[in-house]
């Protein structure tokens, strides 16, 4: 149960890598310094780590749609206690299929 990554098929093995140490950030120390350690690891600039961090597809495989178990994805490493957090989790698709369901009655 983890912090899962997909690279888009344009992405290299250095850029999972970026995208893994990215990902790897603990919501415990300073996120700004975790950032520069990172782009100074891979000699890359903010700009050009955040362009790559996001081509690559974040998710949770423990934390599933409640309606269709389909899994949550991430957008900032703050999210994953977040999520984690949440006693269930609805995708988008099925809170937009419920608010319809709900709004149509």
């Amino acid at each position: 149960m983890s912090v899962k990554l997909q690279p888009n098929m344009t992405q290299n093995a250095q850029d999972l890598k970026i995208c893994s140490d990215y990902w790897a950030y603990e919501n415990k120390t300073d996120f700004i310094g975790h950032v520069e350690a990172v782009c100074q690891r891979y000699n890359i600039s903010p700009h050009i780590m955040f362009v790559t961090v996001g081509q690559c597809f974040t998710y949770l495989d423990d934390v599933l749609c409640e309606y269709c178990g389909y899994v949550c994805p991430l957008e900032v490493p703050a999210d994953i206690p977040f999520m984690r957090a949440k006693e269930s989790w609805c995708c988008e698709l099925c809170e937009h299929a419920l608010w319809r369901d709900h709004n149509s009655k």
